[in-house]
């Protein structure tokens, strides 16, 4: 009796620090969905602030705004809450052709042309590991790629939008992501004007993101397709094991 009771005790021990163990070994979840930043009261931060970024979450997202005497000019990341998924041009850079942020949120963000960064920050617990982002075509590009404009051209058999991930870790690149906002190949007529949720986990641990832009339209100057992308929904995770 006294040996079956030291098998039981010691099955339930075993029980016990396997599951501590598996315990300690859990990812920390963290999601930057922009509705912690403040935006103007035209509905978007475009940078003219002079700020060069906002932050999400701890996150950090880099732009450049210029002022001249011939307007002005932004890149790199926007944060919005436009939503008019009508009016075509540049003038409605920064709604999103979906209608509302993902699962109906108020706020996300818009990329524009390339080099767009975004810095991970760090903390206790290390570096960060992508997991997934959602993305969206913006209203400007969506119209432009659906009926053309004076600058590109309505997409048709064999045309593409896409953009680029690419992740990086102490400056080194850790792997890239495509995905196709638009595909007209091989069959496909595929515009994309609702949020998708793309695989980033292939670049693992980051400290930084940048995006990249290409297209079948293309003149003299590079692409003509606007180069823009609505993002939302960022996740990462970290390993909580201490």
């Amino acid at each position: 009796m006294k040996k079956k009771s030291l098998i039981v005790l010691s099955t339930l021990l075993l029980i016990f620090f396997t599951s501590c163990e598996n315990d300690s070994d859990f990812k920390l979840k963290t999601t930057v969905d922009f509705e912690d930043v403040e935006l103007g009261e035209n509905g978007f931060w475009n940078g003219s602030d002079f700020s060069k970024k906002f932050v999400s979450n701890g996150f950090i997202f880099l732009n450049d705004f210029t002022s001249s005497p011939w307007g002005d000019f932004w890149s790199g990341f926007a944060c919005s809450s436009l939503t008019d998924t009508i009016t075509a041009g540049y003038d409605n850079q920064y709604s999103v052709a979906a209608g509302s942020g993902a699962w109906g949120s108020n706020k996300f963000a818009v990329a524009f042309d390339d080099s767009a960064t975004v810095n991970c920050p760090k903390n206790e617990l290390g570096t960060y590991e992508a997991k997934s982002i959602m993305l969206c075509n913006s209203t400007y590009a969506y119209l432009d790629m659906r009926n053309g404009s004076a600058f590109s051209k309505k997409f048709a058999d064999g045309d593409w939008f896409k953009v680029t991930i690419k992740g990086f870790l102490n400056n080194n690149a850790t792997g890239a992501v495509d995905y196709y906002l638009a595909d007209f190949r091989n069959g496909k007529h595929y515009l994309c004007h609702q949020w998708v949720k793309v695989d980033l986990s292939s670049l693992g641990k980051v400290d930084q993101l940048i995006f990249l832009f290409d297209s079948s339209d293309k003149g003299t100057f590079g692409v003509n397709t606007p180069k823009y992308v609505c993002i939302d929904n960022l996740e990462f995770e970290q390993d909580a094991k201490n």
